[in-house]
Parts: C-alpha cells; structure tokens; sequence
C-alpha cells in the first residue's frame, strides 16, 4: 500500500511540473503597419498549471520573424522561460484524411485502374493485329491457292482486322474520357491543396508558482505587409484654401485576415539596417581626359516641386560641355472619415497614425485607403513654365509650412474648381520651406520657343570657331485677368578652360552663373503677349565639336 502511495504522488508531481503542449487560439488586437512590414499584438486568456507549460499558438502567419517575437504576461506568478519559432507543413497531411479529399482520391485510383486495363486490351490487340499481318500469305511457294481458300481467307481477314479496328478505336476513346476524368479530379483536388498554406507557430514555455489564469500579450514583425502615402488635393478656386486629404494605401499578404483589428500607420521601417554608417577617407582619382565633346547632364533642384504625368521635373538639366563620355471627382459631401478619429504621435524617429476606429484589411495582396488626416491648408499660387523640356504653363500651388504635417513622398490626385485633372507626386525629400505642388496644364496660356535664325551661326576665325544662338520665348495669355508666371530657360556651361561660353542677352533675367538658369518673374496683362528673347555664344579650338547644342 505505501509502494502504490509513493507511485501515485510521483505521478501526480510529475504531471504538475511536466504539461503536454496546449494548443491555444488567440486573436489580433492591434496591427502597427510600417512602410514595409507590420508589427501584429495578440492577446489570450488560458489557464496555467503549477510547474512548467508549454502552449502553442497555432495557425499563424508563416512569414513571422522570429527574431521580432516578444511575449509578456499580467500574472506576477508566471515566468517566460523560452519562446520558439515553427512552421506547420502537416496540413496538407490533414487534408488528405478528409472525407472530401480522400472520396476523391479514391476515384482517382479507381479510374487510374480503368486506365490500366484499357491500356491492357490495347496490347493485347494489337499483338493479334501484327499475328494476322504477319501471316497472312496462304498456299506454299510451289503450289497455287484454291479460289475458295482465298476467298474465305479474305473474309475472314476483312471481319478480323476490322472487329480489332474498332476496338482500337474503342478503346482509344475510352482512354481519352478516362484521361479527362482524372485531370478533372486532380483540379479539383487543387483547389482544396492550394487553399491550404504553411502556417506559423510560436510556443511559449513558462512556469507558474500555482495553478491560476493568465492573460498574455505576444507581438512579432511581418513581411508581406505595408503602406504607401496617398493624396487627394482639391482647389475650388484661386482664392480658397486647398483641401489637402492625406491617405495611405494599406496591404497585406500575411496569411492571415485583420478582421475589426485597431490599425497604427507608422513612418518606420524595420527592415532597414539601423547600424550608423562608418567613416571612410575620400581619394581622388583621375584619367587623360581625351574624348570628342559631349552633353553631360547635372541636376541641380529649384525645389520640392516634381510631377509624374503632368509637368516636367523641374531641375535644370544643364548641358555641360565636357569631354567625357555620354551618360547615358468633384467635392465630397462633408462627412465624418477616419482621417477624425486618427491620432498623431510623434516619436523620436517615426510618426505614428493612431486610427480610433477599428479596420478589416483581407490578406488578399489589395491596397485598402484609409484617410489619416484632412487639411484646410492656406495656399499662394502662380504659373510656372520650362519651355526647354515643355511648353504648357503650369498651375503651381505654394504650401508654406508643410513639414509640420507629416507627409511622406507619394503620389496624389489633383481636382482643380471641381474637376480631376490628374495625377501628381508630392516630393518631401527636400529641405525647403515651401512646398510646390503642380494642380496642372493651363491651356489658356500658350508658349512658343523659337530659335532667332538670323543669329544661330558658327563662324571660324584664326584657329578658334564661334557660335552662336539665340531663342524668342512668346508667352500668350488667354485668360480674361493678369497672371504672373516664372519661366526657367538655361544657357550651357563649360568645364574646360579652351571652350568659353557668354550670355550676350538675357532681357533682364535673374541669371545663376553657377548653373546656367535664366528665370524671369513676369506679369502679363489679360488678352496679351509677352516676348523674352535671351542670346549666347560659344568659342572654342576650331578642332573641337561641340555636339549638343
């Protein structure tokens, strides 16, 4: 009696400190979505067992780094000892015991048989076909052949080989319609295989000083997750503010749905390498510099403004002559969005968008739009135009202030006086203070770059050549009121000291010597046109050729 005592409080000890694996369901609360990846928070109540336990958390997403997961409990009595990191790919194990899967599988090899046994009379037919043609000739070589004898041997030739025709024939099709039956099956086997993914699971091992409930909190990174800014820019008229909606475009391909979960939309990024940078010392290197003149082209930026689809880039495309080689719907009802129930928080290095109301983004790979905020913005404007590259005026629309908003570069519908008039790209990798943003072609402001033919000529004297060119800017204005518009012209610079180059004529343009930029800052009266005419040559050795011009 003492022996089955003994035994039987081992057991009870040994069960307390040595739990089988429970597998746990929890749910996602909170879904913090960085530019590239998402941070995902769950949270579940289970029981605990005095001693050591080990609980899974199953069906996760299967792209999980395992170097993210961090795991926290509200119980002072619990204590994390280990967490690991696993992929589930016995799923598919499972699948194949269904009643569905296994019924179809079951068919398969039932037609695969059929298959087998039809393939079986194709031979065996076919041999008793090469048996008839292989003797077929009747009577001896010295002996002729009764015309009876070939007579019946002829019908019996005929009914034979044309009965073993048709079961060929016969068991061809069958083939077929078996064959076809099989692929019909193997799809629809797919279709349950290929809704069935790899998961991901985390298990956790804890102690616990006494049998309790606890509530703990695990979070960990995605892939397959992220967000893009997106805008929507109205102007109702040139002397109203512009409404300025800043949106992000949320997706997710994580394996799981984020159903009703509350959504944070940071600036970071967690895949990036966050180690600082070494400090390296800078050589200079050099090279015979003996190549035919060609067109190098630096940039240098006015400002923050570019567009994608409708205005040019406005950098100042330089032509340098060098010797080197060529480098190659209207306004919405107002109403209540998430962009009111979104809280900013700014952290040391990101900008966290708190949305309030909760969100259900389906794994599916589509952009979900979420409006963060909404602006009533004071705004300037004024017309800009780049004859060289393009030439429509452009409506520019003057933010002062904007790094107080948060806004990340990105793409951004523009509405002008009720009408969507394209796409735009808001750039803030800049450092001014003055944001550009280009609400689009004006039609009724009409330019014209011609070339002064009477000046363009090269002329050589002694062992130099000059040439020289010329252009006339004619800015037309349809509208019926005044407009006031810069325009951006540019001469080519020079990086040796054998080719010169001079502005003869700017018509009082602001002209940076530096990088060649003419601007003028005109107005032009309603109905009228104003003219620019600017002028400049170029001497070099009469050996040289300069190639861009």
């Amino acid at each position: 009696m003492n022996k089955l005592i003994i035994t039987a409080l081992t057991l009870i000890s040994f069960g307390a400190f040595a739990q089988g694996e429970k597998e746990i369901d929890s749910d996602i609360k909170e879904v913090t979505v960085y530019l590239n990846g998402a941070e995902i928070n769950r949270t579940f109540s289970t029981s605990v067992q005095s001693g050591t336990n080990d609980l899974k958390l199953t069906n996760l997403s299967p792209f999980i780094d395992p170097n993210s997961i961090q795991v926290t409990a509200n119980n002072k009595n619990i204590t994390i000892v280990s967490v690991n990191h696993e992929i589930n790919y016995l799923d598919r194990n499972k699948l194949n015991k269904s009643p569905r899967v296994k019924e179809i599988n079951d068919s398969i090899k039932d037609l695969e048989f059929k298959l087998s046994i039809r393939q079986s009379y194709e031979r065996v037919y076919n041999e008793e076909k090469s048996l008839l043609l292989a003797n077929k000739n009747i009577g001896g070589a010295n002996t002729g052949v009764d015309i009876e004898d070939l007579m019946d041997a002829a019908d019996f030739y005929r009914e034979r080989l044309s009965n073993i025709e048709t079961k060929l024939l016969d068991i061809k099709r069958n083939k077929q319609e078996i064959r076809e039956s099989i692929n019909r099956l193997n799809r629809q086997r797919n279709l349950y295989f290929n809704n069935v993914k790899n998961t991901g699971e985390i298990i956790v091992s804890l102690t616990s000083s006494a049998r309790t409930n606890a509530r703990l909190e695990v979070s960990y990174i995605v892939n397959n997750a992220g967000w893009v800014p997106f805008y929507d820019i109205r102007s109702k008229s040139l002397d109203e503010p512009i409404d300025f909606t800043y949106k992000g475009k949320v997706f997710q391909k994580t394996g799981n749905d984020w159903d009703n979960v509350k959504v944070k939309l940071s600036t970071g990024n967690p895949s990036i390498n966050n180690t600082q940078p070494t400090f390296a010392s800078w050589y200079l290197q050099s090279y015979d510099n003996s190549y035919t003149p060609v067109k190098r082209r630096k940039n240098y930026s006015k400002s923050n403004f570019s567009t994608r689809s409708n205005a040019p880039s406005y950098n100042n495309n330089e032509e340098v002559l060098a010797e080197a080689p060529m480098e190659t719907d209207a306004y919405k009802e107002e109403s209540k969005s998430t962009a009111d129930y979104t809280t900013v928080t700014q952290s040391t290095v990101n900008t966290i968008f708190d949305i309030a109301l909760p969100y259900s983004i389906k794994s599916n790979g589509k952009p979900n739009l979420i409006e963060i905020q909404n602006y009533e913005l004071p705004v300037s404007y004024q017309y800009f135009a780049l004859p060289k590259q393009d030439n429509d005026a452009f409506l520019l629309a003057n933010i002062v202030g904007w790094g107080d908003y948060n806004l990340l570069s990105g793409d951004a519908n523009v509405y002008f006086e009720n009408t969507f008039v394209g796409e735009s790209y808001i750039e803030t990798d800049v450092t001014d203070d003055t944001l550009d943003i280009s609400m689009g072609r004006d039609k009724s402001i009409i330019i014209n770059r011609e070339k002064i033919k009477d000046f363009c000529q090269t002329k050589t004297f002694g062992g130099n050549k000059k040439t020289t060119r010329g252009y006339e800017l004619s800015v037309r204005n349809n509208k019926s009121q005044a407009i006031d518009i810069e325009i951006i012209e540019q001469i080519p610079l020079s990086n040796r000291k054998d080719i010169e180059v001079a502005l003869l004529e700017s018509d009082n343009a602001k002209y940076d010597v530096k990088t060649g930029k003419l601007t003028w800052k005109v107005s032009i009266a309603a109905n009228s046109t104003k003219k620019i005419n600017y002028k400049f040559e170029i001497k070099y050795p009469k050996d040289r050729i300069i190639s861009n011009l």
